[in-house]
C-alpha cells in the first residue's frame, strides 16, 4: 500500500502517494519543513461503478421517451418489449463501458483516503540544535 504523509494527524489533506515510509517521510519534510509530521499507509476510496443497477431504467426510459412515435398507435413497442434478460445484459455491459471509462478519467477513486494507522514523525535532534534550545 502507497504511502502519505500530512503536518498532523487530523489533517483534511494527505499528500502522496509514496513508495515507501521513508519517500513519504522525505517528501513530508519537503512540503512541511523539519518539524513534526505523520505518515500513515493508505489507499483510495474506490468509486462504485455499477450506477446501471439494478436496473436500467432511465436508459429505457429515455429511449422509450425518444422513440414513442415509433412504436405504433396501440404502443405495442413500448415498456412491455423491454425484458428481464436483455436488460440484464445491457446494465452489465453499460457497467463495463462505464467503468473502463471511469478508470480511463480517474473517476474510478474518490477523493478520500482510507488511511492506517498514522505515525508521528519527530525531528531528529543534534547537539547544535540541543544547544539552541
Amino acid at each position: 500500500m502507497p504511502w502519505y504523509h500530512a503536518a498532523t494527524a487530523s489533517a483534511e489533506f494527505w499528500f502522496g502517494p509514496a513508495d515507501t515510509r521513508d519517500a513519504a517521510i522525505a517528501n513530508g519534510r519537503a512540503r512541511h519543513g523539519q518539524g513534526r509530521l505523520w505518515v500513515a499507509e493508505g489507499k483510495p476510496f474506490e468509486a462504485d461503478l455499477r450506477v446501471f443497477e439494478p436496473n436500467v431504467a432511465p436508459v429505457v426510459d429515455r429511449f422509450d421517451s425518444i422513440n414513442g412515435e415509433i412504436f405504433g398507435e396501440d404502443g405495442e413497442g413500448g415498456p412491455l418489449y423491454w425484458d428481464e434478460v436483455a436488460c440484464a445484459d445491457l446494465s452489465r455491459r453499460l457497467n463495463a463501458t462505464f467503468a473502463e471509462w471511469a478508470t480511463t478519467h480517474g473517476y474510478h477513486r474518490g477523493w478520500q483516503l482510507d488511511l492506517a494507522d498514522g505515525e508521528e514523525v519527530r525531528p531528529t535532534l543534534t547537539l547544535a540544535r540541543a544547544d539552541a534550545c
